[in-house]
């Protein structure tokens, strides 16, 4: 006999579930789909469900009657597709100052809330429907369609409302009062500007190579072919149509050569007066964003995500700072100064604590202390990670203002290691039962501490030292 398909060894299973069960897994994967989620092999389940339901009477001894199968809950799908064309220039921070293409995604969050509360709730409940339906019958089409049509009805709406602002601070306070945040006001005046007009922009992603290695010569005209025309005909796209050249740079931080390239000066004064002033602005943002980052990742006791956030800000900073003249006092030298003290002093407060950490693991034990234990590899792991971001700050300290002190810790670790490490290989030779573990365990941290500030090639010869004293001593113990 011909071993069963996957197909009828499904139904079999199906066959064997109670009515109720049926009807309860039936509805979850009706919701799922219109929720838009792809389930492998959903609708082959769903089709044997259905099926299998259908040859069930309605009422089975012993079980609940079958379940029907109800509309799925109202989701965020529609908002999800109507907002997808904003996805590059999304942020999940709050940037001290409103940039231009930069949108938090909380605000799309609080504008669809208003959009389906207070500005057109019956509207929006209709648009929900039509793109749960089109999205049910795999319609791209349709569902497009659909946004479109929806955008003509919502973008007026909140036009009208941000309008409304202009007659006094008063009235934009309520207003920001009942958004949660008056950055939402200035991110729904970019979404109402963008999002109509996206379309504007579709030709962009398709023009610009996957990946700009290096934006200068012919890679720097090529943009400044793409992007000029709109800078005189659509300046309001702009700033957007930069985040999208941004997004495909290798090192972000260069799209400041647009911005100098436009002015044809270095000088931060001629360059804001210039369109193009945009680019400045989003390195900028990136900076900061490298800066909360920093914060978030340092307050939530991981370190180990700080280093690349800390090259980014000094790629950004060192840009600025190299292909403008950002010597005198303006704006932006100011915001640039700022994030680099706010930086320093998130940094300062987590590494200056590592020489003693570093001390409290290794030191030896006093008589009649029994409290040094021996170093477990957590605690080697989590040094490991500040030296590494030690060593970031070091190679960055000239743009985070860190020479001095990333100097004295590094200086500091540097002449506490070497003489320690050199009494532990002594003293293993020598050192009773009670003691030769801890002492290994610290002879074997002090090594990989060496690896990160002395270099590999010095952690492999101490290395060679201490396994020839760790088998010394434990011949000596015999």
């Amino acid at each position: 006999m011909a071993p069963a398909s996957p197909g009828e060894r499904l139904r079999a299973y199906l066959d064997g579930l109670p009515s109720a069960a049926k009807a309860l897994l039936a509805n979850e994967f009706e919701r799922a789909r219109l929720r838009g989620e792809d389930l492998p092999g959903g609708e082959m389940v769903l089709a044997a469900l259905r099926s299998s339901m259908r040859d069930t009477p309605e009422f089975e001894p012993g079980t609940e009657p079958p379940l029907r199968v109800e509309p799925a809950p109202r989701s965020d799908q529609a908002a999800r597709l109507l907002f997808r064309p904003l996805e590059p220039f999304l942020i999940d921070d709050r940037l001290e100052a409103k940039t231009r293409a930069r949108i938090m995604r909380a605000s799309v969050a609080a504008i669809w809330t208003w959009v389906e509360r207070d500005l057109k709730p019956a509207e929006t409940r209709v648009f929900e429907a039509a793109v749960a339906a089109a999205s049910a019958a795999n319609d791209t089409e349709a569902v497009n369609y659909h946004c479109a049509k929806f955008l003509s009805i919502m973008i007026p709406a909140i036009e009208a409302k941000l309008s409304s602002t202009e007659a006094g601070e008063p009235t934009r306070k309520r207003l920001a009062a009942h958004l949660g945040d008056e950055r939402v006001l200035d991110d729904a005046t970019d979404i109402v500007r963008i999002l109509p007009d996206i379309g504007a922009l579709a030709y962009l992603p398709a023009k610009l190579p996957p990946l700009i290695k290096n934006l200068a010569d012919d890679g720097l005209d090529n943009a400044r072919a793409l992007l000029d025309p709109i800078a005189v005909k659509r300046p309001s796209l702009l700033p957007f149509a930069l985040a999208l050249v941004q997004s495909r740079l290798a090192h972000r931080h260069q799209l400041v050569r647009l911005a100098v390239a436009a002015a044809e000066s270095d000088d931060p004064t001629k360059i804001a007066a210039n369109p193009y002033r945009h680019a400045v602005e989003l390195v900028l943002a990136d900076a900061e964003l490298a800066v909360l980052g920093t914060a978030a990742a340092l307050k939530a006791n991981r370190p180990q995500n700080v280093g690349g956030l800390v090259k980014d800000f000094h790629d950004a900073a060192r840009a600025l700072r190299t292909d403008m003249n950002l010597s005198g006092d303006g704006p932006w030298q100011r915001r640039m100064a700022k994030l680099r003290g706010t930086l320093a002093r998130l940094l300062s407060a987590e590494i200056e604590g590592v020489p003693g950490q570093i001390r409290r693991h290794l030191r030896g034990r006093h008589r009649d202390d029994m409290h040094v234990e021996q170093v477990t590899e957590d605690v080697v792991g989590e040094i490991e990670t500040r030296l590494d971001l030690l060593t970031v700050c070091r190679n960055s300290a000239s743009e985070i203002a860190l020479n001095e002190i990333t100097v004295r810790v590094f200086t500091e670790i540097q002449g506490y290691l070497d003489p320690r490490l050199t009494q532990l290989l002594e003293s293993i030779r020598s050192a009773p039962e009670t003691d030769r573990a801890l002492k290994i365990s610290q002879i074997e941290a002090g090594i990989r501490f060496s690896a990160r500030i002395f270099g590999a090639s010095y952690a492999q010869l101490l290395q060679k030292a201490a396994e020839v004293a760790i088998q010394s001593a434990r011949n000596a113990g015999r």
